[in-house]
């Protein structure tokens, strides 16, 4: 017999939450259609497929997004310094994403280029479509690690110790989670709200900028 099939809208991310249903319940199969798309249809999806008759069941994740746009002047952000682009992905795919743009992973190196970048993410978050479903989510990738050696953190374009920093108070800690994770905390993450920094698990996902180009 066909299996059930039903979508449901707004699972996260990394399409780990409820969501809602979007009704109704098809027989065989189900299409995701929109004529045109809205800004309220820029989100995760997952299509929901279960079997009739037993307790077997399989999901289809998608993600409706628009274009990055990356350092375009594109969704009202005007021209910016420092391109948010609003994906989860790890520290080193954060790297070579901008590296394949011709660009680089952003790194504040002055308390103006802090603020500037805290300004330009900030404008990214209120503004482009892509951001929505990131509301949860605090933290961005920089271009800073200390991998190398535990405490030193080197700016990654050139290998040198930072000669500037923001980290909030009783940061960096290289935490371990209880020796969970005993190679602690190597990559930095920049807040969005304040523009502090942390250092951060390199399994963790998690959005990033780029440094556009300075004419």
């Amino acid at each position: 017999l066909d299996p059930l099939v039903y979508w449901v809208k707004g699972v996260g991310p990394e399409f780990e939450e409820k969501g809602s249903h979007l009704g109704p319940v098809s027989i065989g199969k189900s299409v995701l259609f929109f004529d045109k798309i809205k800004e309220e249809d820029i989100d995760t999806y997952k299509c929901v497929i279960e079997s009739c008759c037993s307790s077997q069941s399989d999901e289809i994740d998608v993600d409706v997004i628009v274009p990055d746009a990356t350092c375009e002047d594109k969704y009202g952000l005007g021209n910016v310094a420092y391109a948010a682009v609003w994906k989860f992905v790890l520290f080193s795919e954060a790297v070579q994403y901008c590296a394949d743009l011709g660009l680089e992973l952003a790194l504040p190196r002055s308390e103006e280029e802090n603020n500037k970048l805290l300004e330009d993410v900030q404008n990214s978050f209120d503004h482009h479509p892509n951001a929505d479903k990131y509301s949860q989510e605090n933290w961005l990738w920089i271009a800073a690690s200390d991998e190398e050696h535990e405490g030193t953190f080197l700016d990654l374009k050139t290998g040198e110790e930072l000669k500037y920093e923001n980290f909030a108070k009783k940061q960096p800690d290289n935490w371990t989670d209880g020796d969970k994770y005993p190679e602690g905390q190597d990559y930095v993450g920049f807040n969005r709200v304040g523009g502090t920094w942390d250092d951060s698990f390199g399994h963790y996902k998690r959005p990033f900028a780029c440094l556009c180009p300075q004419e």
